[in-house]
């Protein structure tokens, strides 16, 4: 009988502990720490193509333009490539809608250019650019026709809000293209 009574009494100091934890009349009782509510992880937005064309011909001494939209701030990365390493092409990124008349004349906001007599393929690169509509201009300066691809690539993230640009460029003001197309 004795057992049963250290077992009962051991049961009722167990409850009454219990009862007064719940009451609070139990000192140094821990507190439980809240936990912690997670962060939202957030997911970089993968560069995006904005602009392409594969397999375009353009004559030797002709300049053909595509204007583009993009919906994001960020930075846009422009790739030509052509056939034959004998000819020179030049890239041109300005800014809105432009066509090669405004260009020529002095009109369009250039923002980046690449116009290197050896380098192929040309790229051009342009951070902190806000959304909005660009043109890209591709000069084959020749000596011979071409076939090229081009791809505008813009990579999410802020545009600064006062960038200072370089004044526009002309395109090759010395010499005016002998012909002119829009990138269809």
């Amino acid at each position: 009988m004795h057992g049963t009574r250290r077992v009962a009494s051991r049961g009722g100091v167990v409850v009454l502990a219990a009862v007064l934890s719940a009451c609070g009349d139990v000192p140094n009782s821990p507190t439980p720490n809240p936990t912690p509510t997670p962060t939202p992880a957030t997911t970089p937005i993968p560069p995006q193509v904005v602009a392409e064309r594969t397999g375009f011909s353009l004559e030797a001494g002709w300049i053909g333009w595509l204007a583009f939209p993009t919906s994001q701030a960020g930075t846009l990365e422009a790739t030509v490539d052509w056939t034959y390493a004998s000819n020179n092409l030049d890239v041109y990124l300005v800014k809105g809608e432009c066509n090669y008349d405004q260009l020529y004349a002095g009109l369009c906001e250039t923002l980046a250019s690449s116009d290197s007599e050896t380098a192929k393929p040309d790229k051009v690169r342009l951070e902190n650019a806000a959304a909005g509509t660009y043109t890209i201009f591709v000069d084959n300066l020749g000596p011979g026709d071409e076939s090229l691809s081009f791809q505008v690539v813009l990579t999410p993230g802020a545009a600064a809000s006062a960038t200072s640009r370089s004044p526009s460029i002309r395109v090759r003001p010395d010499r005016r293209a002998k012909g002119q197309v829009a990138i269809p």
